[in-house]
């Protein structure tokens, strides 16, 4: 079932991390009515009304083949619901397989749909590593997993001859969100830790580096 707090906060932290001036961030079905619009969340741009798809990301989607839905997404639910510390789950850190077939969903329920007279532009938001409890296990991404040289070669070219005018991967819980537009490709467009992420890999080179005996380095 959609869950429309997590539709609303995706849109509404995507406006928090890239600047973009984002507001009257609302249901779809508050503007248009009960009517399948192919749209979740409207929002205003300098005064115009754009439109979002929005779907979140589980690391174990079309792992079992015949069966809808995430058994990970379940399974933490359930774990969430019956304790209040914190228990581990095993993530697949493969994260394009499960990735290409939210998006590839999304293209085809976005050519379903002319939204055209209803909004300036549809956007694909797609949300993972959620930052709420019982979501953030079965939703991760891993930061250093992701390249943007994997996004262009696994979804460019079926955004490109699809109907959404731009798409969004966001990784809440790091603040991270790459981005898809028409003719530009995928890019970084948020990641306010990454200086400090990479000096810290550089630290951790240097002193691993530093701890190898001068022997072995030559």
């Amino acid at each position: 079932m959609p869950d429309d707090n997590a539709e609303l906060w995706g849109v509404q932290h995507l406006a928090q991390l890239t600047g973009m001036d984002i507001t009257k961030i609302r249901g779809a079905k508050s503007e248009f009515g009960p009517d399948e619009t192919g749209i979740d969340v409207v929002f205003d741009i300098t005064g115009r009304r754009f439109g979002a798809q929005h779907t979140v990301f589980h690391f174990d989607e079309g792992q079992v083949p015949g069966k809808r839905g995430s058994p990970a997404r379940a399974a933490e639910e359930a774990a969430a619901r019956a304790t209040q510390t914190a228990f581990g789950m095993w993530a697949n850190p493969d994260y394009r397989p499960a990735l290409a077939r939210r998006i590839n969903e999304k293209i085809a329920l976005a050519s379903r749909y002319d939204t055209r007279a209803l909004v300036a532009e549809t956007w694909l938001i797609v949300s993972a590593s959620l930052n709420r409890w019982g979501g953030a296990a079965s939703t991760i991404i891993m930061p250093h997993a992701v390249r943007v040289e994997d996004l262009n070669r696994l979804f460019h070219s079926g955004l490109s001859s699809s109907s959404l005018d731009q798409t969004f991967l966001i990784l809440h819980l790091n603040s991270i969100a790459y981005g898809w537009g028409r003719g530009a490709g995928w890019r970084l467009v948020a990641d306010p830790d990454a200086e400090a992420r990479e000096q810290h890999h550089k630290d951790m080179a240097s002193l691993i580096f530093n701890q190898i005996p001068r022997f072995h380095r030559r």
